[in-house]
């Protein structure tokens, strides 16, 4: 048990972990587990299982970044991305990539319910336990791991649910031994999880909270939290340790951020018809159950803009403008109305007051460009393009923007950026074969050329390697 005093000190968050030892290291090294999680996350892209959403991306790079910037763990990088799957759940790979589910963001209740299962995957990387567990169990076996989530996702019966069902499952089955984790394990990830639930901010009796409210959920609907239950198995005792735990931190009064509101009603949308969304949402308003009125006014603009409703929509987005702080996802829904309207001038006027605002959205980044693209406006989008990217060189998003921009024009540039937004991507057989066609477009560029001589030569080495360790 970790003294009280410690706990009430977030930059004394590792005084009392345990010694990890050599042994993980011997059998998995972080070399090793970033590459398997690489090799994961391109084949959870290929089959569709990743949300392709901007705005719910850079929401959970937000709320992990907070927990992240309190891990403070050397030559590791955390990367957060949502699941299309509804189900209530979320894993760790090896290499810091941790999959949350439409379906917890849903279940959430409050901003800090979703950080704490976040925080405590977070501590199944940091401690290495997906290496330990390996070290214990299955010794001299790396190359079986390293070939895990491909083998896994081969087994699909369907489509991007179907796979994360798969791997949900295998978790629990094929990859007990390996990513499923002991009860040692969980409870310490309970324990260090609540440090980065603290040391972000939160209030960490959200995590007790949340186990609570998933043992009752299951007592009612089994098959409503048994995904969760299954890798993550809440036991009476493992609550009581946690609430016993979170005496010992203050209490944290944290308002939910707008943008987790309307995530949700964002993910709820993309998962219901639109006529049984606008019932849900009259039902909720008419009965007055919902987080917030004015995310619920955020679902039914959605909902209309879906049903090309744009009158109906712009009256429940200035509803929910009325209940709602300035946001960057209210802007993004208001310029989304008029490119529905076919005003396109208008929604460059809306993007750039968005900007002004928040100049640094993602979102509101990528769907000016888009506008501007789309209204002919090449020149003006590729100079943008190239501002973005001199700040953000690894941002895949760009260089699919920057790839629209050059096709049937450009075919060098055009391949090249196709093959940049597939190799930031990792999915690095399909960046390879861009990169050989644009070898063979023609076009005078020696830089570019050149880079991508380069860039070709590391992809064939690393695939030649990875195809070796397969065998």
């Amino acid at each position: 048990m970790v003294a009280g005093a410690t706990l009430m000190q977030p930059v004394a968050l590792y005084a009392d972990l345990p010694d990890l030892g050599e042994i993980s290291d011997a059998t998995m090294t972080l070399a090793d587990e970033a590459r398997i999680g690489r090799n994961a996350m391109r084949a959870l892209r290929e089959e569709g299982a990743i949300i392709d959403d901007t705005e719910v991306t850079t929401y959970l790079q937000t709320v992990g970044g907070k927990l992240a910037a309190g891990a403070q763990i050397p030559n590791l990088k955390f990367t957060f991305f949502g699941v299309n799957d509804y189900g209530i759940n979320a894993f760790a790979m090896p290499g810091g990539y941790i999959g949350v589910n439409a379906g917890l963001i849903l279940t959430a209740q409050s901003e800090g319910e979703l950080a704490s299962v976040i925080g405590h995957e977070m501590a199944h990387v940091t401690q290495r336990h997906i290496a330990r567990g390996q070290a214990a169990n299955f010794p001299n076996q790396l190359i079986m791991l390293a070939t895990l989530a491909a083998a896994v996702l081969a087994s699909k019966a369907g489509g991007g649910q179907a796979v994360v069902g798969t791997l949900n499952a295998g978790m629990g089955l094929a990859m007990s031994n390996q990513l499923s984790f002991s009860r040692d394990f969980e409870r310490e990830a309970d324990r260090v999880g609540m440090q980065y639930l603290a040391a972000g901010g939160f209030d960490v009796r959200n995590m007790p909270m949340f186990f609570e409210r998933m043992q009752q959920v299951n007592r009612f609907n089994d098959n409503n939290a048994y995904a969760f239950l299954r890798t993550h198995p809440v036991t009476s005792e493992r609550i009581s340790e946690a609430q016993n735990r979170a005496e010992g931190y203050p209490v944290k009064m944290r308002a939910d951020s707008t943008e987790f509101l309307l995530v949700r009603e964002k993910l709820r949308i993309a998962n219901m018809e639109q006529q049984d969304a606008l019932k849900y949402y009259e039902s909720a308003l008419t009965r007055r159950l919902f987080l917030n009125e004015g995310a619920v006014w955020y679902g039914v603009a959605r909902a209309r803009l879906a049903g090309h409703d744009v009158a109906g929509a712009r009256q429940a987005l200035a509803n929910a403008r009325r209940l709602l702080p300035q946001d960057p996802m209210l802007f993004s829904l208001s310029a989304d109305l008029e490119r529905e309207a076919g005003k396109l001038g208008t929604a460059l006027e809306v993007y750039h007051q968005g900007l002004t605002a928040f100049p640094d959205n993602p979102a509101l980044v990528q769907g000016e460009l888009a506008a501007l693209i789309d209204s002919g406006e090449r020149t003006a989008a590729l100079a943008k393009v190239r501002t973005r990217l001199d700040r953000y060189p690894e941002d895949p998003e760009l260089y699919r923007l920057q790839a629209r921009l050059y096709a049937d024009k450009d075919p060098l540039r055009y391949h090249a950026a196709l093959g940049n937004a597939y190799y930031f991507d990792r999915r690095l057989e399909s960046a390879l074969e861009q990169y050989h066609l644009a070898a063979k477009a023609k076009g005078d560029d020696f830089y570019l050329r050149s880079s991508i001589e380069a860039r070709t030569r590391e992809l064939e080495k690393l695939l030649k390697d990875e195809k070796a360790k397969s065998k």
